[in-house]
């Protein structure tokens, strides 16, 4: 798991904390909010899919035997967008056309924007990614950190959203928290398994056909096709029919420019309690470095298919989404990062 995605799963459990420490009689419930509880996660699921392409990239490049670790540092710079959403986040919450809506204004051109660059990139990937010859490392990394920037922008968007589009009288925006853990890594199983096991020979030989044949299940190009078109049609169909409170109604809205936008971000980089849990952030991974990044990639060359690495990614990831609800009863409160200090020490 990398740092940007710990500070999304540190951000949801404290906004749980928030909500079940309030002083609300009412307890949650998803009566009447049930279809804005699933478009929460399909909307995170959507998010997942982009980040999780780019978390499996690595896996695929390194089976390519003309691709080096000079390579794969290269195109670890896909990740940026999402450590640096910071930086934009002020702009999208300040810039929006209020007929559209606050957030839609952003989420649908962007989507729309995501679904053309999945079209554009199925009709290129086998250019960029020979099975044989050394792939186009600049243009991999080139589009791979441009899908990354729209996720993280609809990062932004989605996050804000979910305060408003669930009910706040009956402390359901609690439960965008699952929305967010859940959909991100379902999406993320999502790239894991239709890129790269269900395009893999071997794995479809193996574990899906009757009898052997050339090629996987699908190939990307079509993958990509396929999933260029479902954003268009998805966006489409939120554009349409999906209708967002007016921001303004809002008991608590005050509308900031970009400055005071900015100025507030400073204001909070400036409490000690953010600084210490930046610090946090910053040094509890050093220490798995090496198990994060280059471990993998060892195996690798040491000869582990890379379907057999998907395997267990896969499976990881399904303990990621049924741990959250297993512990959400530990970490609501005043208190949530207790069992995320402690587990990282023991680990």
């Amino acid at each position: 798991m990398t740092v940007p995605q710990l500070e999304d799963e540190l951000e949801n459990l404290t906004a749980v904390a928030v909500v079940d420490d309030s002083n609300s009689v009412e307890k949650p419930n998803l009566k009447g909010d049930w279809l804005n509880f699933f478009l929460l996660l399909l909307l995170y699921t959507m998010q997942g899919i982009p980040f999780g392409l780019a978390s499996a990239m690595p896996i695929i490049l390194q089976s390519n035997k003309n691709v080096s670790y000079n390579d794969q540092a290269l195109f670890s710079l896909v990740a940026w967008p999402d450590s640096l959403k910071l930086i934009w986040a002020p702009l999208i919450d300040s810039l929006y056309v209020q007929n559209m809506g606050r957030r839609k204004s952003w989420l649908i051109p962007v989507q729309y924007l995501m679904g053309a660059c999945f079209i554009y990139m199925a009709g290129n990937i086998d250019e960029w990614l020979p099975e044989t010859q050394k792939p186009d490392i600049l243009k991999l990394v080139s589009v791979f950190f441009f899908t990354n920037f729209l996720a993280s922008t609809l990062d932004i968007v989605v996050d804000g959203w979910s305060l408003t589009m669930l009910k706040k009288k009956v402390n359901n925006v609690g439960y965008a928290s699952t929305c967010n853990s859940t959909g991100l890594v379902l999406g993320m199983m999502m790239s894991y398994l239709f890129f790269v096991l269900l395009t893999s020979e071997d794995f479809s030989n193996k574990y899906l056909r009757i009898s052997p044949d050339v090629g996987g299940l699908f190939t990307m190009k079509s993958l990509f096709y396929i999933l260029g078109i479902l954003f268009i049609l998805i966006t489409t169909l939120i554009a349409i029919f999906k209708k967002e409170k007016d921001s303004r109604l809002e008991d608590d809205h005050v509308k900031l420019n970009i400055i005071q936008n900015y100025l507030l971000l400073w204001d909070i980089l400036k409490l000690p309690s953010i600084q210490i849990l930046a610090l946090t952030l910053l040094t509890a991974r050093i220490g798995f470095a090496a198990t994060d990044s280059l471990a993998v990639l060892k195996l690798i060359d040491a000869g582990v298919p890379k379907e057999n690495i998907m395997v267990i990614n896969t499976t990881i990831l399904v303990v990621k989404i049924t741990v959250p609800l297993v512990v959400a009863k530990y970490t609501s409160g005043p208190k949530p990062l207790n069992i995320y200090l402690t587990a990282t020490t023991i680990r």
